[in-house]
């Protein structure tokens, strides 16, 4: 049998540990809010708007809904958050082909009849831009209301906590992504000198990447009645000769691509090439040689499609050759030229010997 003094400690050993374990718990519950008697705890949700390169910051307004799940709870609001055409300076750089701009906007709170916890449900209103992801977040957000401990019988909000899908969380985040199917991209061929063929066929490869906004994974375009059809990752092979062009309609803005001419050594071509993106020019009419690819990305980076002029435009010029040779109708001339000179040394031999 167990001693009472060793069943003793045991009853404090557990105590202990569950007094322990309580404390670590409670200071764990993350919270979004922290208030004191003369301080009320406040509450914001945060907008993260997201977006790809290429795009401007659309003008977009966003609205939230907070309901009351506690009967006598007071009446919540949360101020409409905007975006525009002045938070173009706030994109700063891209991350990994996106931009995001965020945003808050605190959660007002009517007046709390007596102390207690007051339940809500936050989530965002579903608008209808038809280029915005709404949010289908939702938080349960619980308002801790305590007496002020100096029997003045006002309180306080003394914590506020939020949950997501039981979860505890520390913030109330909403993510919206603004895309546009709206891109287009030209590549065109053109060739120049006055002994080229304007019927030759010059060899290309051109290789999508995916959107960072996006799960598109092929892109089809023409050239004239014929489809080309890309894969995200796969280079694929077109040809093209004097004024023809392959063109791409409604692609997602924010795509990147590399479009490549096969080099081909002795055809007598030089080539060069000239990008513009979302009608900025990035590739100014870099050359080439005969026997190497020409790549249109810009210094290693590859070209992106924006919701303006994307066209990618490769120029070869033919090298002509000088034409060389003897013409017959100059013969005549160049015989009396031959038999004046053997004239003049035969004179010169002669009249050597006639001195002597």
């Amino acid at each position: 049998m167990i001693s009472k003094k060793k069943l003793a400690l045991f009853v404090l050993t557990g105590v202990l540990f569950v007094g322990i374990t309580t404390t670590a718990y409670a200071q764990d519950i993350p919270t979004i809010g922290t208030g004191t008697e003369n301080d009320n705890a406040t509450a914001f949700i945060t907008k993260n708007l997201e977006f790809p390169e290429g795009l401007s910051v659309p003008e977009a307004t966003f609205e939230f809904i907070v309901e009351a799940d506690t009967d006598d709870a007071p009446k919540a609001t949360i101020e409409n958050i905007t975006y525009g055409v002045t938070d173009e300076v706030r994109k700063g750089e891209p991350n990994a082909g996106k931009y995001t701009i965020s945003k808050n906007s605190m959660i007002t709170f009517g007046d709390f009849p007596h102390a207690g916890v007051y339940e809500y449900t936050v989530k965002e209103k579903k608008g209808d831009l038809t280029d915005i992801t709404y949010s289908s977040k939702e938080y349960t957000l619980r308002v801790y209301v305590a007496n002020r401990p100096d029997n003045s019988g006002e309180t306080y909000i003394k914590t506020i906590t939020a949950e997501e899908e039981e979860n505890k969380t520390d913030n109330l985040l909403f993510t919206n992504t603004y895309s546009k199917n709206s891109g287009s991209l030209i590549i065109e061929k053109n060739t120049i000198g006055e002994l080229a063929d304007k019927t030759k066929e010059f060899e290309f490869t051109i290789t999508f990447a995916q959107s960072s906004t996006s799960d598109q994974t092929v892109f089809t375009g023409k050239i004239g009645d014929q489809e080309i059809v890309c894969r995200a990752g796969e280079p694929t092979t077109f040809q093209l000769h004097d004024k023809q062009k392959l063109e791409f309609e409604n692609l997602l803005v924010g795509t990147n691509y590399v479009v490549t001419e096969k080099g081909e050594e002795g055809d007598g071509y030089i080539p060069s090439i000239t990008v513009i993106e979302n009608s900025k020019l990035t590739v100014d009419d870099k050359k080439g040689n005969e026997k190497d690819d020409l790549s249109s990305s810009n210094e290693g980076a590859d070209n992106l499609i924006g919701e303006k002029e994307n066209k990618v435009t490769f120029t070869n010029t033919y090298q002509d050759i000088p034409i060389t040779g003897i013409i017959l109708n100059n013969i005549p001339f160049l015989l009396l030229l031959v038999l004046s000179a053997i004239a003049f040394g035969t004179l010169a031999v002669l009249k050597r010997r006639w001195t002597r």
